[in-house]
């Protein structure tokens, strides 16, 4: 196996362990609006459910830069190992940063980290709607078609990841009150309302991502 295959691997990998993460999230998120079981219960489901859910937010930030190594090896973009270097390095420590909010949850320090996290992925997707139209009309810095597409589809799945953070913090909010009062209709239906908006926007993760990943593997045949 050379240097690419390895990287098309690792490339797989993030996708593969990004979405199958993300469907034990949505599973568990299920169980926690389950008025059935008691608050420890849903308390301890929602524990297990966080630290799942911050395995696709580090394949998410991990897909970028290393579909940008593989895309090197291609040729698909400039040859310049200094630029790929310090796009790896932002998104390590971007992936450093999601692991402090993580651990300062709930806490001033984490909201703040938490605000600026949400700022550089508004930032992070309008820096790759730029390049995809500079890609289009003077072919840089992505040199093919089918490149250009799969990181389309990719910003969308960042788009949905916002919506889902946006549809979600209700959900957060009433699990608090659920904490501190105990439950009660308008609890309950705060919560699995919240849920029930977030779904749209998690099957567009599932279904953007699973194009991308289909046209990565066939766009031989399809370009």
């Amino acid at each position: 196996m050379n240097l690419e295959n390895i990287w098309l691997l690792i490339h797989l990998m993030t996708f593969v362990y990004w979405v199958g993460a993300d469907l034990g999230v949505f599973y568990s998120a299920r169980l926690v609006v389950n008025p059935n079981y008691s608050f420890a219960t849903r308390l301890s489901i929602l524990n297990v459910l966080s630290w799942i859910d911050m395995i696709p937010r580090y394949m998410l930030l991990l897909t970028f830069p290393v579909g940008l190594i593989l895309s090197y090896f291609l040729d698909l973009v400039p040859q310049n190992k200094f630029i790929l270097f310090l796009v790896f390095a932002f998104f390590i420590t971007w992936i450093v940063l999601v692991f402090k909010i993580h651990k300062a949850e709930g806490t001033k320090s984490g909201l703040k980290m938490a605000r600026l996290d949400l700022y550089l992925r508004i930032v992070f997707i309008i820096i790759l709607l730029v390049l995809c139209v500079s890609s289009f009309t003077i072919n840089f810095p992505f040199k093919s078609d089918w490149l250009i597409i799969k990181v389309l589809l990719f910003t969308c799945t960042i788009l949905c990841g916002i919506g889902i953070r946006i549809t979600f913090k209700p959900f957060v909010e009433a699990f608090k009150d659920l904490s501190i009062n105990g439950t009660s209709d308008i609890i309950e239906e705060k919560m699995k309302r919240s849920l029930n908006h977030a779904v749209p926007f998690v099957l567009g993760i599932w279904f953007f991502s699973g194009v991308a990943a289909f046209i990565g593997l066939s766009h031989e045949r399809l370009f």
